[in-house]
């Protein structure tokens, strides 16, 4: 039996939970959040300001201020607000019991590929530059990387327990060894190192995700982003 080959769309870049009705208030937040998200992204940390903010999101400054005390909380609750996107994707990939594909598609939307993807980066890059000047956001930085943590030692968890997976050495330890891996490999190529192309990237993820849960290369899925996809398209 060959790779089960399969797409997944953009939108999988998104948080693919939301509330189904948000109130106007929640909505007008979030609009927000994201727009202060962007400019985090297009000028950095050191060049948030709260009028770049509301320009970004067709406001005035006056709703920025009342929905946001300070230009530190919008900082905050815009990171928290981005990064929580990811955790959210992957809650969702382990859903329906099987972990090959799952894994498959978490590596595939680790990727920095263009747009959201490589942008969540961009903002850990800004995130972590903002910790190592102002250590009072490390507790922000270590709940939100953990939110991750959990949920890839989620899966490993429960692929083991489902017998599809055979880690090396405990689960634990080896979800440890894979987030250290995606981090690694992943902002070596959004800084843009000549010799880390993302489909390399993408290679050196698979080869060391499978050592390193006893997986055959042949049994995990070959999943790829698709930008022309509207659903996701299962291998099944």
């Amino acid at each position: 039996m060959g790779v089960k080959s399969a797409t997944v769309p953009a939108p999988v870049a998104a948080p693919l939970r939301r509330p189904s009705r948000l109130s106007p208030e929640s909505d007008k937040r979030e609009h927000l959040l994201a727009a202060a998200a962007r400019v985090l992204v297009r000028d950095g940390t050191a060049g948030l300001r709260i009028r770049d903010v509301a320009e970004e999101a067709g406001v005035s400054t006056g709703v920025v201020h009342y929905y946001f005390g300070s230009k530190d909380e919008i900082l905050i609750e815009s990171l928290r607000w981005a990064v929580r996107a990811p955790v959210e994707r992957f809650a969702e990939l382990r859903r329906d019991g099987d972990h090959l594909w799952a894994l498959a598609t978490l590596l595939e939307v680790s990727l920095p590929h263009q747009g959201i993807l490589f942008d969540e980066y961009v903002l850990w890059l800004e995130f972590w530059t903002a910790v190592s000047h102002d250590p009072a956001l490390l507790p922000l930085c270590e709940e939100l990387a953990t939110l991750y943590r959990d949920e890839v030692a989620q899966l490993v968890l429960e692929g083991t327990a489902a017998g599809q997976f055979s880690p090396v050495a405990a689960p634990n330890d080896v979800a440890e060894r894979l987030i250290a891996i995606v981090d690694g490999l992943c902002f070596r190529s959004v800084v843009g190192y000549s010799w880390m192309p993302i489909d390399h990237v993408r290679e050196m993820l698979r080869a060391f995700a499978c050592e390193q849960l006893g997986i055959a290369s042949d049994a995990l899925p070959n999943v790829r982003l698709d930008h022309s996809a509207s659903q996701p398209v299962s291998p099944h």
